[in-house]
């Protein structure tokens, strides 16, 4: 996030490029896993069901609970892998524009950017309930702190552009005046 030249970032900056810098990850690995599923399902189900077959080789049953879930997302995916990679690309395109205009501190685009996470926390929330899985609370917490923060830096970034502005007119009407 961009700051004054040679001024320090306060902790909440640092957190907050930080908290939505791991956001834009999260849209990239999003991009990338749509783009794959969208040009080789079956490439991806094999290596899934691979890496399941290795799991399952274990002897600890948190190995082989892992070995299930695996096998079974990669069965899946060769049936339902264009609406999954349609779903992941436009996720993770919405997530890495609106982590771009963010980090720009771009304060037009917020409301947007609020709006967008909103909506992208409430598909994850129904897909939470609708399939319950540690990741996805996970993600939903993540989604919490993002939009959070994103609202606190909003408010902040209103606030410090909103006393700039008053500080300019009142200069502007002093040269007037003076002159």
């Amino acid at each position: 996030m961009p700051t004054r030249a040679g001024a320090p970032r306060s902790l909440f900056e640092r957190v907050y490029s930080v908290v939505v810098a791991v956001k834009g990850l999260d849209g990239l690995v999003e991009t990338v896993a749509g783009l794959i599923l969208l040009v080789a399902p079956r490439l991806t189900g094999s290596t899934l069901e691979a890496l399941a077959a290795e799991l399952a080789e274990g002897t600890s049953p948190l190995r082989d609970a892992a070995a299930r879930s695996i096998a079974a997302a990669g069965g899946g995916l060769v049936t339902g892998a264009a609406p999954l990679a349609l779903f992941l690309l436009v996720h993770g395109v919405v997530k890495l524009l609106t982590v771009y205009a963010l980090l720009r501190r771009a304060i037009r685009w917020y409301p947007w950017a609020l709006a967008v996470l909103c909506v992208l926390f409430l598909v994850q929330l129904v897909d939470l309930i609708t399939a319950p899985a540690i990741g996805g609370w996970v993600l939903v917490g993540l989604d919490v702190v993002v939009i959070t923060l994103v609202a606190w830096e909003y408010e902040r970034l209103r606030r410090e552009r909103g006393a700039s502005t008053a500080g300019a007119r009142g200069r502007r009407s002093e040269r007037v005046s003076a002159g």
